[in-house]
């Protein structure tokens, strides 16, 4: 009868551990599928910050071209000028600023994620007018050349 308890014993047992190996490797697998959506997801938003940015430079060079082409102009507390092809820039003392440049092309919408942005200094970048915003460990430049607005990731 001994016997017999143990060897019921030993097939619970054996059975919890089996249960135990299955619920681990459901876990194992969803939080790898987890991880994967979530690095799709931060490239989508990076990529839909890239067009947020564009556009907002797309409808100020509009309003540009609208008010018959000022040199510079003040909206919501940001003094900026115009390239001479009418793209926005926000340059203070003759250097890009890039926390207004952000502002601006952003129409002051909070940027926000796991790492809130910041902007950098890229030195690896050709164009002399640029700003680099670490977005999720990922870079968004915006930069010049020749008078046109250019933001890549």
């Amino acid at each position: 009868m001994s016997l017999n308890m143990d060897k019921m014993k030993s097939e619970a047992r054996l059975k919890n551990m089996a249960w135990a190996a299955v619920i681990l490797l459901l876990i194992s697998v969803l939080l790898y599928k987890w991880q994967q959506l979530e690095y799709e997801a931060e490239d989508i938003q990076l990529i839909l910050t890239q067009k947020n940015l564009y556009q907002g430079a797309v409808n100020l060079k509009q309003q540009w071209e609208m008010n018959n082409k000022p040199s510079h102009d003040y909206i919501d507390g940001i003094d900026f000028q115009y390239t001479q092809l009418g793209w926005p820039i926000v340059n203070i003392d003759n250097k890009l600023n890039c926390e207004k440049l952000w502002l601006l092309l952003t129409n002051k919408i909070n940027y926000s994620s796991h790492n809130e942005y910041l902007y950098v200094k890229n030195s690896r970048l050709i164009a002399k007018n640029h700003c680099t915003y670490m977005i999720n460990n990922k870079a968004l430049a915006i930069f010049y050349i020749d008078g046109t607005i250019h933001i890549v990731i």
